[in-house]
């Protein structure tokens, strides 16, 4: 059976859950802030919800798309996913990434890149009953964590959901590199998954069948 409905569910539960945080009110960041990492999440949040308020159009779409490229390092986000390098927790991990050729690993950036944007935007209109507050960030690694909570204004009595945001600092400034919904790691995910695919051929072939579906 197939493994990759499993990547569907992660990737839309990650992206879901990334976007709860564009409906954030702005507010202050925190003094103990890394580097300004909290901030940077929430002045790149504001303007995506800025975005949000234009009639969806594919303008609008291309000012979304272009806001994320500000704000998550794909190349680093598609490297992850494919062990380079391996999540902290799975040490015994294979680096899939290295041994794909150049041509491989520019097809499998674009494929994963529009995936993801088109995920994300297809969410954000599911998530704007949620308000986002923020709970501070610490030191991972040499990245930097920081730790939301979304919770639904509609339903009061909802579990809220903890969302978190690994930061990197970066030629082009700080970016987010991976996403961790209550606990679990959005690039683990996509790891596991996608290595449970074995064939680079069958991982095309999923990516391009999802993204035709999104069309």
């Amino acid at each position: 059976m197939s493994t990759f409905p499993n990547l569907r569910r992660g990737l839309t539960l990650a992206l879901l859950s990334a976007s709860m945080g564009l409906v954030a009110l702005a507010r202050p960041a925190l003094a103990d802030d890394a580097g300004g990492a909290q901030a940077f999440i929430e002045r790149e949040h504001g303007k995506l919800q800025t975005m949000l308020h234009a009639p969806a159009s594919p303008g609008r779409d291309a000012q979304v798309n272009a806001a994320l490229d500000g704000f998550v390092d794909y190349d680093d986000l598609v490297r992850r996913a494919f062990g380079e390098p391996c999540h902290p927790s799975m040490p015994s991990c294979e680096d899939l990434w290295s041994g794909y050729t150049d041509a491989q690993k520019h097809e499998l950036h674009d494929l994963l890149r529009r995936l993801v944007e088109s995920s994300y935007r297809r969410n954000l209109t599911k998530t704007l009953d949620y308000d986002v507050s923020y709970k501070g960030s610490r030191d991972v690694g040499g990245d930097t964590r920081v730790l939301t909570e979304a919770k639904s204004r509609s339903n009061p009595r909802e579990t809220p959901v903890r969302v978190d945001y690994l930061v990197k600092e970066t030629p082009h400034g700080q970016r987010v590199v991976d996403i961790i919904t209550e606990g679990s790691s959005f690039d683990k995910q996509l790891y596991v998954q996608l290595r449970g695919l074995h064939d680079y051929d069958k991982i095309v072939a999923k990516l391009k069948d999802k993204l035709a579906k999104k069309d």
